[in-house]
């Protein structure tokens, strides 16, 4: 894997290096007077990246060096930025050269010299200037000879997971129901082979004290005839913890304490395991190779023995529970009446004592706290040594955030948080602090999220690596370390969005603050130092914002309702610019954008914003635009933008012509493509990979829509040969033009939408679609035919329905057909509406059935689908709709669901939730309804 370009370690180093490089060849002639200074500044920087990286794992630096490694990464933004400057004048000129040919280049030459001659010798002071700045900075640091290698005397830190291994029982809450599972799942089926159980979870959640606990109520000597507990650290001694194992098994501490033979200690272990019944616990594995080496120890005997694991890591418990009879148990965080109990416990002996004035800001610091049993002890301890009154609470919990706390049990939590992050490789390091631009509670869309580390130079792959897919593999990474909180996870794992827990969010900003990575503002305080990535949420004093210098800026990001941003003229170094759901903001707020010579992303979707600059193609660095779906036209200079790799714009924004001159675009959503214009540049668009069109043959004359039909399946068959991966269309014909599909069954076409009533003349299309994965059928007419000639699609994983109000007939999902299908959605059914046979969607893992609108007629036997015989299925959604029923009818309906959850033999997970149910009819409405209606019939009598 490449290098990052810009690092949470190495600052801009990365870049940097690689655009020096550059310009040591022969492409920039305008260089070549200054090429002696900048080979040594390239020298000169490559051992100052090699002292970031080095010092970049050392976790408990001395002031000097900690010095040192910020001024050295400091420089290197200074220094980029510097070369970023008159890079545009290098560019620029040589571009302009290359355009000119015969008496009227010679004649732009004259014209052009003596401008260049100035360029030439204002580039040449720039680079002396940053020499000159290079060596004050080594010198600096020789003359007080600082060492490299230095960092505090090693402090006798005992590991904090000790204390929840001695921890007193009596100060545990809401661990007697996740110890009382698994302590009756371990001691099930005795006698069989040897069985694993994984708890995976986040730092704090209570792992190791939960292990503890089980280890005590199991005991070994009465139901094992042996047991050990181990704790790993991220850099494991295996020598010494197998020998902990075999001290502890064979109760012999002195015997083994000279062993120093890896092999001998796993044979001795073996050989002593081999017909006893054992129970270890292997604490906090911070990766699977420990594990394997480990499990090489552990004998599989036939006598019942259990082995525990404890991990931070997904894929990492998944590997220690291999089989069907093995299990892999999530930790949850308390729930909102254990957090009270944890925390009231620990500071006034119960929630009754506490004073009404403090119950407040009680809530306030729980919620904050979001279950996480470190983050309430280390809070309540603080907070049980303080006087008792709202405002010394309140400046505790802000304290928290601002690293100011003084409190062991505080320094334990970041000390456990702190080991998660720096046992993250470099590039996800970056990763993790910049959600710190953030706000709390934000739900964050992995894309959205991942689009902007690529502008910002977190993610640099190998030659034509998709840096899309990569940036994805590294926002699951952090998933599956428990650094943040899935959300929207679909059927095929993938997770559409994330969370940071509050307490996690508290650790980023603070250890960003520290690498001068992220701002983020406080209310009445100015930041110290440079702004590089600043979060403005409108909570900000609009004085302090407007007196920000961000001339550094590389970044900002606003969030809510922010109706002023900073001058942006200045922000010459701005690569993101993310104003996503900003709509109080308005055209004027964005007039300076097109000096932003060096900004990669724009997105101001869901703004207020309905015209960009003309003069937008000057940001020749641009590499994704997403607009506003409330923008009227693309700004002819857009197709100036060279560098674009990712387009959005809404489906009533007119776009320009030449569209075919973006040639490194990579996604485009979304476009007419019955526009005949459009359609003939499409084919230009070589390196597509992801394409979203829509066919809406509305005001167009039917001779040129045949004209578009035939030139865009010309075209679409050429991506489809370029390597256009993904092709989505949305269908909005009229039934004039609803002929036989005239678009061939291309394997790039992954999802297809269909608007409108009839489907029946594109379906056998539909079934001849290779790689079709993705079907939405809204408003749609489908009959038994329809969707027996759907489930022939090969290759469908994903199908939504959404039934018409005048259904007649029932659609009876057969057997036969749907055997790839994973998830099912359907809106709008009623009873009678659908039937699942026996065998029928065998790969089904989801079920939803949105604004489900019937009540039932008797009992839960009018409820029945077949769901019993969907024998995959792992999870069942169900939204009802409330309107005009009674509060009975929806709990009649809701106990119908769980009773046919109940009855599949897979036990999937129901999820249900009552759609407008503030529309219930309670009992004065129906006893006035009925009232009505009596008066009325006496009346028409």
């Amino acid at each position: 894997m490449a290098e990052a370009l810009v690092s949470a370690s190495t600052g801009a180093m990365g870049s940097l290096l690689g655009k020096l490089g550059a310009m040591l060849t022969d492409e920039y002639k305008m260089l070549k007077n200054v090429r002696g200074d900048i080979k040594f500044l390239k020298d000169e920087l490559e051992v100052m990246n090699a002292f970031l990286l080095k010092m970049s794992d050392v976790e408990d630096a001395d002031k000097p060096t900690k010095l040192r490694v910020t001024a050295v990464r400091e420089m290197s933004y200074k220094i980029e930025d510097n070369i970023d400057q008159f890079m545009v004048l290098v560019v620029g000129r040589e571009s302009c050269s290359q355009d000119t040919h015969g008496i009227k280049k010679l004649m732009d030459k004259c014209n052009s010299l003596l401008p260049e001659i100035k360029t030439r010798r204002k580039i040449a002071k720039e680079v002396k200037d940053i020499k000159n700045q290079l060596k004050e900075v080594s010198d600096r640091f020789l003359r007080y000879k600082t060492d490299e290698s230095s960092s505090l005397p090693a402090k006798d830190k005992v590991d904090p997971r000790l204390r929840a291994v001695y921890r007193d029982a009596t100060e545990l809450v809401g661990i007697d129901g996740p110890r009382d599972e698994l302590v009756k799942w371990l001691n099930e089926k005795e006698g069989e082979s040897l069985r694993f159980v994984s708890i995976v979870g986040y730092g704090g959640l209570g792992k190791t004290t939960l292990a503890t606990q089980i280890r005590a109520n199991l005991g070994v000597g009465a139901t094992f005839e042996c047991g050990a507990f181990v704790s790993i650290s991220r850099k494991p001694d295996m020598k010494a913890i197998l020998r902990s194992i075999l001290s502890q098994i064979t109760k012999q501490d002195k015997v083994y304490s000279g062993l120093d033979d890896i092999q001998l200690l796993m044979d001795k272990i073996r050989e002593f395991l081999q017909d006893r019944r054992y129970f270890i616990i292997i604490d906090d594995i911070w990766e699977l190779g420990t594990w394997e080496t480990l499990k090489c120890a552990l004998v599989k005997n036939t006598c019942g023995s259990r082995i525990m694991i404890t991990t931070r890591i997904v894929d990492v418990a998944k590997s220690c529970s291999p089989s069907n009879e093995d299990l892999v148990y999530e930790m949850k965080p308390l729930s909102e009446a254990d957090s009270k109990k944890l925390f009231f416990k620990r500071i006034f002996g119960c929630e009754e004592s506490c004073p009404d004035s403090l119950k407040e800001a009680s809530k306030e610091i729980l919620k904050k706290c979001g279950g996480l049993p470190l983050a309430i002890n280390a809070i309540s301890s603080l907070l049980a040594t303080t006087r008792e009154t709202k405002e010394e609470w309140d400046r505790v919990r802000h304290s928290i955030r601002s690293s100011k706390a003084k409190n062991d049990i505080i320094e334990t939590m970041n000390y456990i948080l702190s080991l998660s992050y720096f046992d993250l490789p470099h590039h996800l390091r970056s990763c993790i602090l910049y959600l710190a631009l953030f706000p709390e509670d934000a739900l964050i869309e992995r894309q959205r999220l991942v689009r902007r580390w690529i502008s910002e130079g977190f993610i640099h792959g190998e030659s034509e690596q998709d840096l899309m897919e990569l940036g994805e593999e590294y926002f699951h990474e952090l998933v599956n370390r428990s650094l943040i909180q899935p959300e929207e996870i679909r059927y095929d794992g993938k997770v559409g969005c994330c969370r940071v827990h509050d307490t996690i969010l508290d650790f980023l900003i603070a250890k960003s603050a520290e690498e001068n990575l992220c701002t983020v503002l406080k209310k009445q305080c100015k930041p110290d130092g440079i702004v590089r990535r600043l979060s403005l949420t409108g909570s900000e004093d609009e004085e302090i914002v407007e007196q920000l210098d961000l001339s550094q800026a590389r970044s900002i990001g606003a969030f809510g309702d922010i109706k002023q941003l900073p001058s942006l003229g200045k922000s010459k170094s701005l690569r993101v610019l993310d104003l996503r759901y900003c709509n109080k903001l308005e055209n004027h707020h964005i007039k300076d954008i097109e000096r932003l010579y060096q900004l990669r992303y724009l997105d101001i979707s869901l703004t207020g914003i309905t015209e960009l600059p003309r003069q937008i193609g000057e940001l020749l660095y641009l590499e994704t635009l997403i607009t506003s779906n409330d923008l009227c036209e693309l700004p002819e200079s857009t197709t100036q933008l060279r560098r674009l790799a990712r387009l959005f714009v809404g489906r009533s924004c007119k776009l320009p012509d030449r569209l075919g001159n973006l040639v490194n675009l990579q996604e485009l959503d979304c476009i007419n493509a019955l526009q005949l214009k459009h359609v003939e540049e499409l084919g230009n668009l070589t390196n597509l990979r992801k394409l979203t069109i829509y066919l809406d043959s509305d005001g167009i004359e039917s001779n040129k829509v045949v004209q578009s039909k035939e030139k865009l399946a010309s075209s679409l068959c050429k991506l489809d040969r370029c390597g256009l991966l993904s092709l989505s269309i949305d269908y909005y014909l009229r039934e004039s033009d609803r002929e036989e599909p005239f678009l061939p069954a291309l394997g790039c076409i992954h999802e297809v939408c269909v608007y409108g009533e009839d489907i029946f003349w594109i379906s056998r299309w539909l079934a001849a679609l290779p790689n079709l994965h993705t079907l939405y059928l809204k408003q749609s007419k489908i009959d038994q035919q329809d969707i027996q000639m759907i489930g022939l699609i090969p290759n469908l994983l994903e199908l939504s329905l959404g039934l018409g109000i005048d259904r007649t007939q029932r659609l009876v999902i057969r057997c036969k057909g749907f055997q790839q299908l994973q998830s099912f959605t359907v809106s709008f059914p009623r009873m009678g509406d659908l039937m699942f046979e026996r065998g029928a969607m065998p790969r089904l893992k989801e079920l939803e059935l949105h604004n489900f609108q019937e009540k039932p007629k008797s009992d839960a036997g009018d409820f029945d689908f077949g769901i019993q015989y969907l024998s995959s299925l792992g999870y069942l959604d169900v939204g009802l709709l409330c309107f005009r029923s009674t509060a009975a009818e929806v709990k009649a309906a809701e106990d119908a669901f769980k009773s046919m959850a109940q009855a599949n033999p897979n036990r999937p997970t129901l999820e249900m939730s009552r759609q407008n149910p503030n529309l219930i009819l309670q009992d004065e409405q129906i006893d006035m309804a009925g009232s009505g209606t009596t008066q009325e019939n006496e009346e028409v009598a």
